[in-house]
């Protein structure tokens, strides 16, 4: 096991994995640093140095690459998403409401690289997505990535989020693919009621979902 190789928190919903540094880098429990994952490069925050039996008992996720430490920039840019980011909720939010689409927006999550943004929400049916995806895409110039909060906790589909990727940018890439758990192409029309409280308990749970320093 590689010294260089420690196991790191990353995003708003806790999520968490194996990452090796291609030089020779020594950090400490609760560092900040700046990571490659499947959605993109991010900050995460050291847990600990990964040993032998974290690579047993996560076998099957992929070793990421822990780019570098945070830096003073990297906190400027991190703080200079703040505008964008609320901007995209509120619009994300207007469109659930304009399209009918039965899908509560819970956060807005843009990563450091300033290409990519998370929209963690809820779907209470099935429905297209790729309105929305396409719409936030164009006006916003970022890729749109999806995390379902309404099944069990787990990690966001890699494919979903390459639909997503795709659809949003209409690029030469795949073309569009289906975004999201449902994919139908209508949304349900009986859309259930929307109980605030509810959903302000998914959200605390979200946060507290985000993995303690081992």
């Amino acid at each position: 096991m590689s010294e260089s190789e420690y196991l790191v928190g990353y995003g708003l919903a806790g999520e968490f994995g194996r990452f090796r540094s291609i030089q020779p880098l020594s950090f400490e429990r609760g560092d900040r640093v700046v990571v490659r994952t499947h959605r993109g490069t991010e900050a995460g925050q050291v847990l600990r140095l990964a040993s032998p039996g974290h690579a047993q008992f996560l076998p099957n996720t992929t070793v990421g690459q822990l780019l570098r430490p945070f830096t003073a920039v990297d906190a400027r840019a991190e703080i200079g998403h703040g505008d964008r980011r609320a901007a995209i909720s509120k619009r994300a939010a207007a469109m659930t409401v304009d399209l009918a689409l039965p899908v509560e927006i819970l956060d807005v999550e843009i990563l450091l690289d300033g290409e990519h943004v998370v929209l963690h929400h809820l779907q209470l049916a099935g429905c297209d997505l790729r309105p929305l995806v396409s719409t936030l895409a164009r006006e916003f110039d970022l890729h749109v990535l999806l995390n379902d909060l309404s099944g069990p906790a787990s990690e966001p589909d890699h494919n979903d989020l390459e639909h997503a990727h795709a659809c949003g940018n209409c690029s030469s890439e795949g073309g569009c693919g289906s975004c999201g758990s449902g994919g139908c192409g209508s949304c349900s029309t009986n859309q259930p009621p929307v109980d605030a409280a509810y959903f302000a308990g998914l959200r605390e749970q979200m946060e507290q979902r985000r993995v303690p320093l081992l």
